[in-house]
């Protein structure tokens, strides 16, 4: 393009006219995706791109202006390495003619961004001038399709290692996977799982009986669960089996899924049990005794059902091993007990005997004494086996604490003990000495009067507190409890205390109240800082009393959930009020289920005080009373929000994987798959699932598995290139399809850590190519049937044609005269159409050196023999120079020569040849007398089809000449010759 051309203010992006120019110009500019513009300069198979323009999205996202980036070149602007890449596609796209679109990732001032670049070439007749690209940044994509990538790496280790039987099955039974310990379990290989049933793995009444199962779950939608024995590998095996449901999108069941314990040492273990219990349940009747029996050679130890369900348990749930016992020690009590157990086996006591602290189920400590002796010694002395007696004496242990804090509480220590007299002010008639070292007032102050108990009270709490005693003077009330209150001290400082009190009465009335102070500062403290910590975590508590349907709610639930908290609780209605419309009826039935036993743990929805709907977890622990019945649920509650945000982000990308039309799959250096992506299934037939831990190099065919070896083994050496091979592929019918795959080196990404393979199905596309194979076959043999069947035929008429002038009269002489000319014309379109078919077939090769001088000698020698009437001269000396061509050259001349006394209207044609040398080329000049050419046709009359003025003939000859000259490298025009007439030049490239 020349510099005028470059001068528009459009900057090259085109539009119709000045208003729709101007509107374009807008939407180029203001669009979010990056836009820019490439010049492109082409000489002969050479190419040079300049960038022109880019919009405001472009520049901010690559940090480069409109004036840094125009005029400089791939290479200029992005380095060598990036730029040969980027160049490459600008290429692709101009010699195509058409869109392309791909994924690159460049370096630019502003950063690294990963594009998704279309790129669309705009012609300037038939010749690609300009290209305009359109990028947009899919960087998060490309993030986010990692993350996706490493949690299906995570969750497909998960189900490879776990210890469980676990399997998929669709709805006809047969199986989809089985993972490790599946597949081991029925000495199963993975590729022999697609199309196993039940009938397969058992025996015909196991069979009939899964299916009955499947049915179950199918058909109810429900989840099952079942002890089952079962024949496998390795003999019967006693399993625990939960099938499950498996949904589709749209809410159908497809399938099932299934997780299988083995419970064989279980129900073996249950049956000793048994036995064991039958021989101690007469001894053990009646007492609350927890008997165990230790092996002290293996540590087995088996415990009775009593030794179990004094700590919460059922025997179910404690294994026969000393470790249980361990575990549950108290870790401050355990190296006493551990030393005591020593001098018992030693010898140095007669019994075992201690006291200590075990965990129970819910996580409380109990009080154990724990008695044993060694029943069984060996031949060396060595202990062998321990019996003994576990005896719960938590109640004692309680009432002795609980003896121990009235006591302290009456000594030095931070309990206060208070006697006021019912009347104005609290008067204080007697209160414990330590109150000076607890609250800094001494007793004669409180005593005498000097100091009013009710005046200490901060004047926050005192109203409230005031309240309370008011509450708690009715008949009948013994005694009463604070909510805890702030004491002022005589320097200011603020003491919290829990204030436990006693009424007194006397004739129905309340003479004295009396009770005790206890300093919970520190305490108060410790729960400020938890709830400022519960702030910053996002978590509140709840407390509730199940018996009286009331919730007691944290500060921080009230500020999460926006609500107002003046009432002090509320009941479980008050509290599914708050719960989302369509999360109501979970998180009811959740709590349902929690008050007959299951977990508590939940994520829902909540409508906000102020309409705002956020995520919630909960999750909650129970007390329940001797009859199991709960009585008190204590629970936290996080907020969500951001997390199941986050969770939507990455299910909306991984369904825009998902969509892609192209499969990507990660390999190792092996060929061993170790990722496909979904779209796997739509294009080639495959689970992806089953094809993961597969050798690729296995479905590829014999014809091109070489092509992607040395694909990978180039990738690997050159690991910062990539490489893109065609393969024939197996899909999962059996049928085969080529796909186009580039392999680009990710083994040292710490996400993909392997080979990454892009692959699309180009199937139809090398039918199409195999088509046009076979098109070019045909086309060869109908070339060679009209330049030799033909063309001999033609020959024959000239033949016999010369030799009946010796017979014809002369008024047939001029018919004669027109068959003549006819065979001859019909002669020269047979060698001419043979020509550009020659030249259509045959591969471009790069030009080499044809001497110009004997090939255009030999033309006008020919064109003067076959036209005896016309006059063809040359003007000067031929140049002795080679120029770049091949051996079709003559073609160019010839058809050149013969055009210019064909079409010619005089009775005399003349026609002059002349050629001039320049530096690079040399420009052949073959000047006519003819009618000329109009200027509206100058253009024209190379292409395809086009004919002469006035003429009759096919049009085919000055096409071929254009093809072969463009084929050259060269040019060839037509101007006006003076005075009439026209002249053809011809500009080749000369040999350097």
């Amino acid at each position: 393009m020349d510099g005028d051309s470059n001068a528009d203010t459009t900057g090259g992006f085109q539009a119709i006219g000045g208003e729709s120019k101007s509107v374009y110009e807008v939407i180029v500019r203001e669009m979010e995706d990056a836009v820019f513009l490439i010049d492109i300069e082409q000489m002969d198979d050479d190419y040079t791109f300049t960038f022109r323009r880019n919009n405001a999205s472009h520049q901010e996202v690559t940090g480069l202006s409109e004036d840094e980036l125009r005029g400089q070149t791939p290479r200029e602007l992005l380095g060598d390495k990036q730029g040969a890449t980027v160049a490459a596609n600008y290429r692709r796209c101009a010699e195509q003619g058409e869109t392309i679109q791909y994924e690159e990732t460049l370096e630019f001032p502003a950063g690294r961004s990963h594009w998704q670049t279309k790129l669309t070439p705009i012609t300037d007749g038939e010749q690609v001038t300009q290209i305009v690209g359109l990028a947009r940044d899919i960087t998060e994509q490309k993030e986010q399709q990692q993350k996706l990538q490493q949690l299906d790496r995570q969750f497909q280790t998960v189900l490879e290692t776990m210890s469980a039987a676990v399997f998929l099955k669709d709805a006809n039974g047969q199986y989809l996977l089985m993972n490790r310990a599946c597949r081991e379990l029925f000495n199963v290989d993975d590729e022999e799982i697609a199309g196993l049933t039940d009938d397969d793995l058992f025996p015909p009444e196991i069979a009939e009986k899964a299916r009955k199962d499947d049915r179950q779950v199918i058909e109810n939608g429900e989840m099952i669960e079942l002890e089952e024995e079962l024949p496998t590998a390795t003999g019967n095996t006693v399993r625990l089996t939960r099938k499950s449901p498996v949904y589709a999108e749209n809410g159908e069941i497809v399938g099932l899924c299934g997780v299988s314990t083995d419970i064989t040492e279980q129900k073996q273990r249950e049956r000793e049990i048994t036995h064991f219990k039958e021989r101690f349940e007469l001894a053990l009747e009646g007492a609350n005794l927890g008997v165990w029996d230790w092996d002290m050679t293996t540590d087995k130890v088996e415990f009775n059902e009593q030794w179990a369900r004094m700590l919460g348990h059922s025997l179910d749930e404690i294994e026969p091993h000393l470790e249980e016992w361990e575990q549950r020690v108290h870790p401050d009590d355990l190296d006493a007990v551990e030393e005591a157990l020593d001098e018992h086996i030693a010898g140095e006591t007669d019994l075992y005997d201690m006291e200590h602290r075990m965990r129970t189920a819910d996580g409380d400590w109990k009080w154990i004494r724990d008695i044993g002796k060694i029943a069984e010694r060996d031949e060396d002395g060595e202990p062998v086996r321990a019996v003994g007696i576990h005896l719960d004496i938590d109640d004692r242990k309680t009432y002795e604490r609980q003896l121990a804090e009235k006591r302290e509480m009456f000594t030095q220590g931070p309990a206060v003990v208070f006697k006021w007299r019912e009347a104005e002010g609290w008067p204080v008639e007697h209160v414990s000495e330590n109150v000076e070292e607890v609250l800094g007032y001494t007793a004669d102050e409180l005593q005498s009067g000097a100091v009013q108990f009710s005046e200490i009270i901060h004047e926050e709490d005192r109203e409230r507190v005031m309240q309370e005693i008011a509450d708690n003077s009715t008949e009948g009330t013994e005694q009463f409890s604070h909510e805890p209150y702030r004491i002022v001290t005589p320097d200011g400082a603020v003491r919290w205390v829990l204030d436990h009190t006693r009424n007194i009465w006397k004739d129905g009335e309340i003479i004295n109240r009396l009770g005790y102070l206890v300093d919970i500062t520190e305490q108060r403290q410790n729960e400020i800082y938890l709830q400022n910590a519960q702030k910053v975590a996002d978590i509140g508590w709840w407390r509730k009393e199940i018996p009286s349907d009331e919730i007691y709610w944290s500060e921080h639930v009230y500020d999460m959930w926006e609500a107002d908290g003046e009432i002090g609780y509320l009941d479980h209605e008050r509290f599914l009020d708050f719960i989302h419309p369509e999360d109501t009826d979970r998180v009811d039935q959740a709590w349902q289920a929690a008050l007959d036993g299951e977990p508590y743990d939940i994520e829902h929805r909540i409508v906000t005080g102020d309409g705002e709907v956020k995520w919630m977890r909960e999750v909650a622990e129970f007390t329940r009373d001797e009859t199991d019945d709960p009585i008190e649920a204590v629970g936290i509650v996080q907020d969500i929000t951001e997390r199941k945000e986050r969770e939507r982000e990455l299910e909306y990308y991984e369904r825009v994987i998902n969509t892609f039309g192209d499969i990507a799959t990660v390999i190792d250096f092996e060929g061993e798959i170790t990722y496909v992506s979904p779209s796997v299934e739509r294009v080639l037939g495959y689970d992806p699932e089953d094809l993961v831990g597969q050798n690729g190099f296995e479905y590829q065919s014999s014809e091109t598995v070489k092509a992607v070896e040395e694909a990978i083994e180039y990738v690997i050496e050159y690991p910062d290139e990539s490489q893109t091979v065609q393969t024939k592929f197996r899909r999962a019918d059996g049928s085969w399809c080529w796909i186009e795959a580039t392999i680009q080196n990710q083994l040292e990404d710490d996400l993909i850590e392997g080979l990454l393979v892009n692959s699309r199905d180009i199937t139809e596309r090398k039918e199409y190519e195999q088509t046009l194979e076979e098109q070019r076959d045909n086309l060869e043999i109908l070339n060679q049937i009209v330049r030799h069947d033909v063309r001999n035929q033609l020959q024959l008429v000239l033949a016999y044609g010369d030799m009946l002038e010796d017979y014809v009269e002369d008024d047939g002489e001029e018919y004669l005269r027109h068959v003549l000319k006819a065979g001859r014309e019909a002669v020269g379109i047979t060698q001419t159409a043979g020509e550009i078919t020659e030249a259509m077939l045959s591969s471009e090769t790069d030009p080499t050196p044809v001497n110009l001088r004997p090939v255009l000698e030999a033309q006008i020698e020919y064109v003067r023999e076959n036209h005896e009437r016309a006059v063809v001269s040359t003007e000067g000396s031929l140049p002795d120079v080679a120029v770049l061509a091949d051996d079709m050259l003559e073609s160019v001349f010839r058809n050149l020569l013969n055009n210019a006394i064909v079409h010619n209207d005089k009775e005399l044609p003349e026609v002059t040849v002349s050629a001039t040398t320049h530096e690079e080329v040399i420009r052949v000049r073959i000047a006519d007398n003819g009618p000329g050419i109009p200027d509206q046709q100058k253009d024209q009359i190379f292409n395809q089809g086009e004919k002469g003025l006035d003429s009759e003939g096919t049009g085919i000859g000055l096409y071929l000449v254009q093809t072969l000259v463009d084929r050259y490298g060269g040019a060839v025009w037509v101007e006006d010759n003076d005075p009439e007439g026209s002249v053809f030049i011809v500009e080749l490239r000369r040999e350097q």
